[in-house]
């Protein structure tokens, strides 16, 4: 008989590994200063990625039509955001994807623009 506690033991330890195994243990190997803004695009055809990880497949998939962004790729995959960028960057470096990051902003943001926003939010 199974007990509560053995469940980790025994039983699919779910999103507590499979993030960590996607990578292969790799964190933080951000090499191309990717941000969830980055829109990322596919430069080969489906033929040129059928051996690929299901990931790596699913993502380039997402790039075939238009440049989407790392934020997109995470919430339509259900992955981790540095997941991810870390899966990414590999096809960056692979040469299957190309990205382009929003140029940093030098202007502080106009705080009145700020202000109607939250006070539109508040009359909802």
């Amino acid at each position: 008989m199974t007990r509560p506690d053995d469940y980790w033991a025994i039983g699919d330890p779910g999103p507590l590994v499979r993030p960590f195994a996607m990578t292969r243990g790799r964190v933080g190997n951000n090499t191309h200063k990717l941000d969830i803004l980055t829109l990322v695009t596919a430069v080969r055809t489906k033929a040129d990625f059928s051996s690929f990880d299901r990931e790596y497949e699913e993502i380039l998939q997402l790039c075939q039509r238009s440049p989407i962004s790392i934020a997109e790729i995470s919430g339509k995959l259900n992955l981790l955001v540095a997941v991810t960028k870390v899966l990414v960057g590999d096809l960056i470096n692979s040469g299957h994807l190309i990205f382009r990051s929003a140029p940093p902003s030098t202007e502080r943001p106009d705080t009145s623009l700020l202000q109607a926003v939250l006070d539109g939010i508040r009359e909802l």
